[in-house]
């Protein structure tokens, strides 16, 4: 957890975690002290088609009951994979049921719904689309399918084409831990603003989409209508801070430099949407929620 400058309480997490109950290498006793030791706040352990329950490990890792469903068999009739996060009762699922049948059910059990890595999974906006008013969030990065053993792991341009249909699904980043290597452990998570770290109080916040996503940097991002402004940590060693809208001509689209702490966008006439997104000195970036007029 860390406090930022107007005394708000921002709480770190994994929502997508796999374990030995399904393909992951750790067991869950494993994973959630691994975590731990990371500075993480809460977790959801997420194997496949196995519900993990909820609790506060004697550690005081806050753990949101988690379990991926896929669906599809090819990516010309689409692969789903999604992730239930936080339900209070067990998702009544088989393969039978569509995509969005699992997160019908995933909602009436409590729970918020995940689109996991749709760049991965190659889903198209054919696809998506039908599902527009129902996923909670998705994934801008995934960690698992990053090199060396994977590919496709960064979907903003699903996000950006989305919001650009006025789709604007919560951003999240997440491990999809299965080796807990370098590149798939405790790397991509996201912060979450609540005022105490409970089921209830995440859950909120993650619907609410009083979070951001993030590799390490960490920023405080204020809409006023026609600016963001965008304020980062010197300590954060910041070298880019850049604007995705969904207007093609424009010229200043960010700005670069050293330690950068603070920068600005003002929404031009062509713009409806626009997000955040910073990178550090060590590459590792963070990405806002999708901003709209």
């Amino acid at each position: 957890m860390y406090i930022d400058n107007r005394n708000r309480k921002w709480f770190k997490g994994n929502l997508h975690t796999h374990t030995n109950r399904s393909d992951g290498r750790l067991s869950p006793e494993e994973s959630v002290a691994l975590y731990r030791e990371h500075g993480y706040d809460f977790m959801a352990l997420t194997d496949h088609w196995k519900l993990s329950g909820n609790a506060v490990h004697e550690n005081g890792m806050l753990l949101l009951s988690g379990c991926e469903y896929d669906f599809g068999q090819n990516v010309r009739d689409g692969i789903f994979h999604i992730v239930a996060v936080g339900c209070g009762t067990e998702p009544a699922l088989t393969r039978q049921n569509t995509p969005k049948e699992a997160i019908d059910e995933i909602h009436r059990c409590g729970g918020v719904a995940n689109l996991a890595h749709p760049c991965w999974s190659m889903n198209t906006l054919d696809q998506l689309m039908p599902l527009a008013d129902d996923v909670d969030f998705t994934e801008i990065f995934n960690s698992v399918s990053d090199l060396p053993r994977n590919c496709r792991p960064y979907s903003g341009d699903i996000v950006d084409k989305l919001a650009a249909r006025g789709v604007y699904w919560g951003i999240a980043a997440t491990d999809d831990t299965h080796w807990y290597g370098d590149t798939d452990t405790c790397r991509s998570f996201i912060w979450v603003n609540a005022e105490e770290c409970t089921r209830e109080a995440i859950l909120d916040a993650i619907r609410a989409k009083n979070y951001y996503a993030s590799q390490g940097p960490r920023m405080e991002v204020t809409f006023d209508g026609k600016k963001l402004r965008v304020t980062c940590l010197p300590e954060d060693h910041i070298t880019s801070v850049m604007y995705y809208t969904d207007w093609v001509w424009e010229n200043h689209r960010g700005d670069v430099g050293t330690d950068l702490t603070g920068s600005e966008y003002e929404f031009t006439p062509k713009d409806s949407v626009a997000r955040v997104e910073i990178t550090d000195a060590e590459g590792r970036r963070a990405w806002s929620q999708v901003y709209h007029i």
